[in-house]
């Protein structure tokens, strides 16, 4: 399972506590896999999805999301610059969380002519940080209950 150093104790990100794991001794089919870990787990996001993003007066589809930050597909290279700083307006729902994010990349997607924009959240208070998590418990339940097989499938 993923961890997260934080200072001298390691701890889980929230999002993976209380989901399955591979038995005690599994690997993975490849060790490939283990370089493509990422240090946070974002959500995909769907179009159909009641997810964006308002910077700056313009309206964003979000297309990942976890509890540290989010991916946004932009129309332009020039629409963001790293390292610099937005405040934001994310919709999840019927919810509006109020918070600022630092643009840590932006690249061009490889499948259309737009791009995505990683965006990691840095202010965002107890009571928004709890309807974020509560969002994102619900989407993985609904995102992995229809995409997902039960582990014993296939055993007598």
């Amino acid at each position: 399972m993923t961890k997260k150093e934080s200072g001298t104790e390691e701890i889980t990100p929230w999002e993976l506590t209380g989901l399955p794991i591979a038995p005690a001794g599994g690997s993975p089919a490849s060790g490939d896999l283990e370089k493509i870990i990422r240090k946070n787990y974002r959500e995909p996001i769907a179009e159909d999805d009641t997810v964006c993003a308002e910077i700056d007066g313009r309206t964003h589809r979000v297309c990942d999301i976890g509890s540290r930050g989010m991916g946004l597909i932009v129309p332009a290279l020039s629409g963001f610059l790293a390292g610099t700083l937005y405040g934001i307006m994310l919709h999840i729902d019927n919810n509006t969380i109020t918070l600022r994010g630092k643009v840590t990349h932006i690249s061009p997607s490889e499948t259309s002519g737009e791009c995505q924009c990683g965006i990691e959240f840095i202010e965002l208070n107890p009571k928004d940080e709890e309807a974020l998590q509560q969002f994102l418990t619900a989407h993985h339940a609904r995102l992995f209950s229809t995409t997902s097989r039960s582990a014993d499938l296939g055993r007598d």
